[in-house]
């Protein structure tokens, strides 16, 4: 039983590393959130500048304060995007560290496995205890909804279009949901794992 319990123990730890990035992610998540209405709203003013142009009032009439409005939009929106994007690399760098994550714990399986029976892989050492097969599951659905997320945004990233407001603010909405990752469902298969492998 000793190498099963040296793999729990594993597993144990590999859950409380995707819980840091788990919360680094969604901490990331709002981040982007945030950056993504403020760019909706910059587009949006840049677009009823454009329709406007001309007919500013005051504005119009003052030499280059149009374009001096509109260069400023400008700077705002590249601001904007240029942190979208790092904020697109930082998702990126938390899928991978998932990965190394997982990585780890397969390389340790695959020294620790060959001593534990079917029993101690498939199965709970009790009823309620998750077996060691389905937490190596669970963290590998981590990884993949992970990349599931960066995979839409880094869509999202590229459809991005300042001629086409509209359709944008579609796709920036897409982006600021949750659509693979199930962060409830992850969150009460760490507590299992907290609680039942002690």
């Amino acid at each position: 039983k000793q190498p099963a319990r040296e793999l729990r123990f594993v597993l144990r730890k590999a859950f409380a590393e995707c819980d840091e990035i788990v919360k680094q992610w969604e901490e990331t998540f709002q981040h982007a959130g945030q950056i993504m209405r403020s760019l909706m709203n910059a587009m949006e003013r840049m677009n009823d500048y454009v329709a406007s142009e001309g007919n500013l009032g005051v504005l119009s009439v003052i030499p280059n304060a149009e374009k001096n409005l509109q260069m400023k939009l400008v700077r705002s929106i590249e601001r904007l995007l240029s942190a979208a994007n790092t904020l697109l690399e930082a998702f990126k760098s938390l899928c991978e560290k998932v990965g190394k994550v997982l990585d780890s714990v397969v390389t340790q399986q695959q020294d620790l496995q060959e001593s534990c029976s079917c029993e101690d892989l498939w199965s709970g050492g009790y009823h309620a205890q998750p077996s060691i097969a389905d937490m190596l599951e669970w963290i590998y659905d981590v990884q993949v909804e992970l990349r599931k997320e960066l995979g839409l945004r880094e869509h999202m990233m590229k459809r991005i279009n300042l001629d086409a407001v509209q359709s944008c603010a579609g796709l920036i909405d897409l982006s600021q949901a949750s659509l693979f990752f199930n962060l409830n469902r992850y969150r009460a298969r760490s507590d299992m794992v907290k609680i039942h492998c002690m």
